[in-house]
């Protein structure tokens, strides 16, 4: 199972249109939802096209029924979630990623990231495990140097993964990561200038995680963030990654620094006036976040939130 093959289980855009679709109509039947979203013309009712588009669209929607998005009742399809009271389409467009992101990363469908006995298979895996474990080991390694290319990205696996855990079946399932990261907020760029940055993950969890002007320290902060969104430091999915790579081939970042992926966010937040990074003389431990080259950039202590937080 999984949600990164392109050609069975769709793509971000199809999911936003099926949801829009679904959150305008209430209740709509799967044909009348394929039907809309897949629309044509009896010129082309049987061209390989269209096709191939309804055949993603059913995927689509079948896959993130079984993730909770959607719910089938009666013969008609809702939303699991509905749309806040009075909200425009575009409110609840900018809100979906937020809302799928939290049912991808949720730990019944991500565990077991790996299959049992050292199988190199996803049978036996969570529904959205190769998500998970494909976007933990990105994340865990210097995105500055991170290769684009999965022939190169390939090699790095090989050389840091111990035998009996893997991080991609095959490379088709690179594309599909890059396509769900980009929606899911852990992403930024197209295919040209393609780069892992988890800033708007962060940045939409942020009022989950601490109340106005609270002060939470470092330590608590990255805590609370790791258990909303456990592919970062500390988290879940991360752990467990780190824990399948050989010591002698990945390096961890030193002890009290932060990875670059959230060195790189946090730096973000702190610079577009959403966080502020405190340093507090009598503290009693810090965090370094890490920059490109594996240097220093800044030591901080708490960590509150600043404008439209406030």
């Amino acid at each position: 199972m999984t949600i990164l093959n392109r050609e069975n289980d769709g793509l971000p855009s199809i999911l936003l249109t099926l949801a829009v679709t679904v959150a305008r109509e209430k209740a709509i039947s799967r044909d009348d939802l394929l039907s809309i979203c897949v629309p044509f013309s009896p010129s082309d009712r049987d061209s390989d096209k269209r096709k191939d588009l309804s055949s993603r669209a059913s995927g689509t929607l079948i896959r993130w029924t079984a993730l909770g998005l959607f719910v089938e009742e009666g013969g008609k399809f809702r939303l699991a979630i509905e749309p806040k009271r009075g909200e425009s389409t575009q409110s609840f467009s900018d809100r979906l990623p937020t809302v799928c992101r939290r049912l991808v990363l949720d730990r019944d469908q991500g565990n077991p990231l790996w299959p049992a006995g050292g199988r190199i298979s996803e049978e036996g895996t969570g529904v959205t495990a190769d998500f998970c474990r494909g976007l933990a080991w990105c994340l865990s390694q210097d995105i500055y140097s991170l290769p684009s290319s999965y022939g190169e990205l390939e090699s790095h696996i090989t050389e840091q993964v111990k035998p009996g855990r893997f991080v991609f079946l095959n490379d088709t399932r690179w594309p599909g990561l890059r396509d769900w990261a980009r929606f899911l907020g852990f992403a930024t760029g197209d295919d040209t200038g393609f780069f892992f940055d988890p800033t708007e993950a962060v940045r939409s969890e942020l009022t989950e995680l601490t109340k106005s002007k609270e002060s939470l320290t470092a330590a608590e902060f990255v805590a609370r963030l790791s258990r909303r969104l456990p592919v970062l430091d500390k988290g879940l999915y991360r752990i467990e990654m780190e824990e399948a790579l050989k010591p002698e081939k990945w390096t961890a970042p030193p002890l009290g620094y932060l990875s670059t992926s959230l060195s790189f966010a946090l730096r973000r937040l702190q610079k577009q006036g959403v966080l502020g990074l405190a340093t507090l003389a009598d503290a009693e431990s810090q965090l370094t976040l890490t920059r490109q080259g594996g240097r220093a950039w800044e030591s901080f202590t708490h960590v509150n939130l600043l404008g439209e937080f406030q």
